[in-house]
């Protein structure tokens, strides 16, 4: 018996540094053509993000269609994905792990068992939200919390070992301090988000409840040596054979530290446990679940977008080929996945510029870094479509936005001073020029022409040591502009430096 255990105890603990790899491999490989799964490979496992985003915006996301595969498995097996695959819990054990010895007693704590129930009532809320065109669940879901996460840790080490420009973000420690928040929880109760507070633990564990694969312990001597070793508190009561099977997540620890092997796992044929074990079931009465219900709605309706947008905001851009505002904020899992591949850094994590709804959604901020011309990582890393699939040849079709030329800030129109930095860069020669006094100077900006990639604002901002003279709006967001792929073929060809080292400005003869 001891010798299986030690086989799965095992074979979990490889699941874990795999599926963890995977993860960590996804996100610094973002982008890349040669990394063998899709960059939102766990988004697509995850059952909850597609109830949600298909409630919330009210269409539905076929790469999510995977999680259902996730919902068969758990069914038959249980609550399996917490301990084998998830990455926030692997991350959360190997917290326990090597704090082991800051901890002076077992975290077996008796108030825990009341507490379990919190999990379900956040279900409750974000489905309730969810079913009136709200999500929330870039607060509580596992995956896209540490996707924010392990962007901000890994990111930085990628770029700081390769030599390339330094990822700033902003916002990245309010990503780093929520995560060790969760952690610092574990000290009141091992896997005390998992047990306590994580929604897709609650879908999971529910599901879970069907599975005809459990425990039993024939001749359990009702020694408590199980009990104080399950992580989730699944094992409730061992002298009257009470569990949670809803909480286990098949970690087999019980197995492994049961002093006379008397505990088994295997097929049963009730369903969950053995005829003689108790199943508890969540307790969650009547009222809460109204209250838990109402408190999604209120906040669906308090958070809206419509009723917390901020009216007017001009300088609010969004990734190219992103729907309209709100439809954005409903698709949006402010997961950070398109943030953490952007390579000039342009994409950034808003605060509140597009209300409280629009909290953590990624915006771009052309002073930071402008919209790279022959890139299309943003669109590949989003798992729900907020951002839509576009190559570099046809991202410049539909316009992110409309750059703005203020000529009292122009340095050849200020203070008489040769520049011009702005035209070699424009990659769709939306700049019209004039030449005096044997200076260029920008004229005005061609409407159908500029896409607002922000190139132009980003050099501007270089250059002068106020506001730049160049400023990208919303202006004409998402409508067809005169760009063509030619003219992009045309204008990186055109990078090509000359034999003395400067870079030729683009013109339309070039096409």
């Amino acid at each position: 018996m001891s010798r299986s255990v030690s086989i799965l105890a095992k074979a979990r603990f490889i699941s874990q540094v795999f599926f963890a790899t995977l993860f960590c491999g996804g996100i610094l490989m973002g982008g890349k053509n040669f990394w063998p799964l899709p960059e939102d490979f766990f988004f697509r496992l995850d059952p909850l993000v597609a109830i949600i985003t298909t409630s919330a915006a009210g269409v539905m996301i076929d790469s999510l269609l995977l999680s259902g595969s996730i919902v068969l498995l758990t069914m038959i097996a249980g609550r399996f994905f917490c301990g084998w695959i998830c990455p926030l819990g692997a991350f959360i054990d190997f917290f326990e792990w090597i704090t082991q010895g800051f901890k002076s007693k077992q975290h077996q704590v008796i108030w825990m068992k009341q507490f379990h129930v919190i999990k379900y009532g956040v279900l409750i809320f974000v489905l309730a939200a969810a079913g009136f065109s709200s999500q929330f669940i870039y607060f509580f879901d596992p995956i896209v919390i540490m996707t924010r996460f392990m962007g901000m840790i890994l990111i930085p080490l990628k770029k700081g070992m390769l030599g390339q420009s330094p990822f700033v973000v902003q916002h990245a420690f309010d990503f780093i301090f929520f995560v060790f928040f969760i952690l610092l929880l574990s000290f009141l109760a091992r896997r005390f988000w998992c047990r306590t507070l994580c929604p897709l633990g609650a879908l999971l564990g529910l599901l879970g409840s069907f599975s005809r694969f459990g425990f039993s312990q024939d001749a359990c001597k009702r020694c408590p040596a199980c009990q104080k070793k399950c992580r989730t508190g699944a094992i409730e009561d061992p002298q009257k054979q009470i569990e949670r099977i809803q909480e286990c997540i098949r970690c087999f620890d019980c197995l492994d530290i049961c002093p006379s092997d008397n505990r088994q796992f295997g097929f049963t044929s009730g369903l969950g446990l053995r005829p003689q074990m108790v199943q508890r079931k969540p307790n969650l009465s009547r009222r809460s679940f109204i209250a838990w219900c109402g408190s999604g709605v209120a906040a669906a309706v308090a958070f809206a977008p419509k009723a917390a947008a901020m009216p007017g905001n001009k300088f609010l851009l969004r990734p190219p080929h992103a729907p309209e505002e709100e439809a954005f904020l409903d698709l949006c899992l402010r997961c950070q996945a398109c943030v953490n591949v952007c390579p000039t850094n342009g994409l950034q994590p808003i605060f509140m510029q597009s209300g409280l709804y629009g909290l953590w959604s990624p915006g771009l901020l052309p002073s930071m870094g402008a919209c790279k011309v022959d890139c299309n990582a943003c669109a590949t890393v989003c798992p729900t479509g907020a951002i839509g699939k576009f190559n570099h040849l046809t991202k410049y079709q539909l316009k992110i936005g409309t750059a703005v030329l203020k000529k009292d800030k122009c340095l050849p129109y200020d203070e008489n001073k040769a520049c011009g930095k702005c035209l070699p860069e424009c990659p769709t020669g939306a700049i019209a020029f004039t030449r005096q006094n044997k200076m260029e100077k920008p004229v005005q900006i061609d409407f159908m022409l500029c896409v607002g990639c922000g190139i132009c604002e980003y050099v501007c901002n270089k250059q002068t040591l106020g506001p730049p003279a160049l400023i990208v709006t919303s202006s004409g967001r998402n409508q067809p502009s005169g760009v063509k792929p030619e003219t992009i073929k045309a204008f990186l060809k055109s990078r090509v430096e000359n034999k003395d080292g400067k870079i030729r400005r683009f013109s339309h003869e070039d096409v």
